[in-house]
């Protein structure tokens, strides 16, 4: 199962790690745990995706991760793809109970085994149940897609752009209210790009007159150009112009 790692995914987690702790050896445990943990996350949505059939490729960048599958959209169901979007969270929050579960049996730990720990529970029941915000594309985005999809075919798409666009904008002012610059930056290119997509849609829906050359009569006869009579010399020779 291919799995790329792009080197924004490594720097972005560096970043969150230093910032938040400041300590070196803290900060590459940070980066751990996030890889670990988004991994895990892609590997629920991989590991569906090729139940169904579907050629999986897993991406960490520096928004997260994705996972791409070969299997064309019409070949999939809307309660197929809903499985396939929410597996990834639903993995991720089972991961932070196991080690929650281990984690209270065999306290107390130290230092630094007990950030690990705290910090695999926090991350993947954190970005768990992030992801499952209805707002385009995080899973929970996809799955609202596949819901309106059964229920209301043909308004789906309008629908789903209303309420991404309103969420998107919602998470924004909260991230910036708490101060979560990470959230505010991921919720902000989320909106960013929902509004992309209904202007593109729009320009799609309305694309401009193709005019040829003879759309262009002439105003008048008058404004015509006449072609040149070119006369040659009587005898050959050199001219200069």
């Amino acid at each position: 199962m291919p799995v790329i790692v792009r080197g924004s995914f490594l720097v972005i987690a560096a970043l969150i790690g230093f910032m938040g702790v400041g300590d070196a050896a803290q900060t590459v445990a940070w980066i751990a745990i996030v890889f670990v943990s988004i991994l895990i996350h892609e590997l629920g949505h991989a590991v569906t995706a090729r139940m169904f059939g579907s050629g999986v490729v897993i991406e960490l960048n520096g928004l997260g991760g994705l996972t791409r599958w070969s299997v064309p959209e019409g070949q999939l169901t809307p309660g197929r793809r809903s499985l396939i979007a929410a597996s990834g969270s639903a993995v991720g929050l089972a991961f932070g109970g196991i080690v929650w579960l281990v984690a209270t049996r065999f306290a107390p730990y130290p230092p630094l085994t007990a950030f690990i720990l705290e910090n695999l529970i926090y991350v993947n029941v954190f970005w768990g149940l992030l992801n499952w915000l209805p707002i385009r594309p995080l899973d929970g985005g996809h799955l609202l897609e596949s819901l309106l999809e059964k229920v209301a075919p043909a308004r789906a798409e309008m629908i789903g752009r209303v309420i991404f666009t309103l969420t998107a904008a919602g998470a924004l002012v909260l991230a910036i209210r708490l101060r979560l610059i990470f959230i505010a930056v991921l919720a902000g290119w989320m909106l960013l790009s929902e509004l992309n997509f209904a202007r593109e849609r729009s320009a799609a829906r309305s694309p401009l007159p193709t005019l040829s050359y003879d759309d262009y009569p002439a105003d008048d006869e008058s404004e015509v150009v006449e072609p040149v009579e070119v006369i040659e010399p009587e005898e050959p020779g050199e001219s200069h112009h």
